[in-house]
This record gives C-alpha cells, sequence and structure tokens, in this order.
C-alpha cells in the first residue's frame, strides 16, 4: 500500500516495519520472517537487511551466503549466523553485527 507523504504520521503501523513486526505473536514473526530471521530482528537486525538477504541467498561449502549487500567478503545468512552461535547470545550478536545485520 502506498501512503502519502503528507498522511504518514509517527508509529503509524503501515510505515514503521518495526512496529508492524513487534504488534505480530512470535508465531505470526517466525512464520513470516523465518524463525532465523525472525530470532535476528528480535536481537534488534535491520528488517530490511534481513528480508533483502533473502534474494540473493546461496550455499557453498554448507554455509549459506547472501550477495545482498554483500561487498567484497562473504556475507552469512541470519540462519548460518544462528546455528554457528549455536545457541550463544553474544556469539549471535558479535556475528549479525560483523555481517552488517545489527549496528
Amino acid at each position: 500500500m502506498h501512503i502519502p507523504a503528507r498522511e504518514d504520521t509517527a508509529d503509524d503501523l503501515r510505515t514503521d516495519p518495526r512496529r508492524y513486526f513487534d504488534s505480530l505473536s512470535a508465531a505470526e514473526q517466525d512464520r513470516l520472517f523465518t524463525p532465523a530471521g525472525a530470532e535476528a530482528i528480535r536481537e534488534g537486525a535491520d528488517i530490511g537487511q534481513v528480508v533483502n538477504a533473502r534474494r540473493g541467498v546461496y550455499e557453498a561449502g554448507g554455509r549459506q551466503f547472501t550477495r545482498t549487500n554483500a561487498g567484497k567478503r562473504p556475507r552469512l545468512m541470519p540462519e548460518q549466523i544462528l546455528r554457528e552461535a549455536n545457541g550463544d547470545r553474544a556469539e549471535a550478536v558479535r556475528l549479525l553485527k560483523l555481517h552488517r545485520y545489527l549496528r
């Protein structure tokens, strides 16, 4: 849906992706953004980066990468990051930052 700029207001669910995400149940977040993508967003990852990364996904050496916004260095997918962090939240956050999902 297109919203004219003059109608866009702060906290408008239609134009604030984070507010929309937060309005969903955890199950809906997982369904719409994938479980790993939703977990990355819940950890603070940029929604646009997580969603757009899916456009350029590929596998190499048994690991998932994306070409989207990768630059010169391969960029891991959120799913791969969470697998490699193996339940360690600090490591997951470190890898999300390293691969530019989190600032």
